[in-house]
């Protein structure tokens, strides 16, 4: 095993960023009753009302399928509403309702906005370093092939498959099938 002073920065920074994000996770599930990335995707477009899906990935540095996951359940709720654009009947915008406006009086910038605004003032090169060492320390731990969400959706599912086990979280025990089937009802 290494023990070298890189290893361990970069292991005490991972430790940092998961902190970091399990207790704004919680702070939003308490206080909101939303997750992390339904904060940050309310924030968003409470920013740019009649943003597109893609326009709001762009904006995440995330994909448009997890977009559109946190954007369903904020509809759900009430707080986003999809609707036509008036330049092109074919494309959805999105924007705050009455509602999700009110809960975002006050509300302070969410992690993935500090983590991204920091990354946008890293120079090129640095965040390519990062980038690049990131994705070689992901893929030598066997993680590539983990689709990636938006930070802070999903933090505390109940039972979830990893490489071929299962780990299971304290809050709940359930098969494989009801998380599916509960991610698809909070998904209508």
């Amino acid at each position: 095993m290494i023990r070298d002073d890189a290893s361990v920065r970069a292991m005490n920074a991972l430790r940092r960023l998961v902190s970091a994000l399990r207790s704004s996770g919680a702070a939003a599930s308490a206080g909101l009753g939303m997750s992390v990335a339904q904060l940050f995707a309310l924030r968003i477009i409470g920013q740019k009302p009649g943003l597109s899906m893609g326009d709001l990935a762009t904006r995440t540095l995330t994909t448009p399928s997890a977009v559109s996951e946190v954007v369903a359940r904020l509809v759900v709720r009430g707080l986003v509403r999809r609707e036509p654009s008036h330049e092109d009947r074919r494309r959805a915008v999105l924007r705050v309702t009455a509602e999700g406006s009110a809960l975002l009086d006050g509300m302070e910038e969410s992690l993935p906005e500090r983590l991204i605004a920091a990354l946008a003032a890293m120079p090129t090169d640095a965040r390519v370093t990062l980038a690049n060492a990131l994705e070689v320390w992901v893929t030598s731990a066997g993680l590539s092939g983990v689709t990636p969400s938006m930070l802070g959706e999903g933090q505390a599912p109940a039972l979830r498959e990893f490489a071929g086990a299962l780990l299971v979280y304290p809050a709940a025990i359930m098969s494989t099938e009801a998380v599916l089937e509960e991610t698809r009802a909070i998904a209508r």
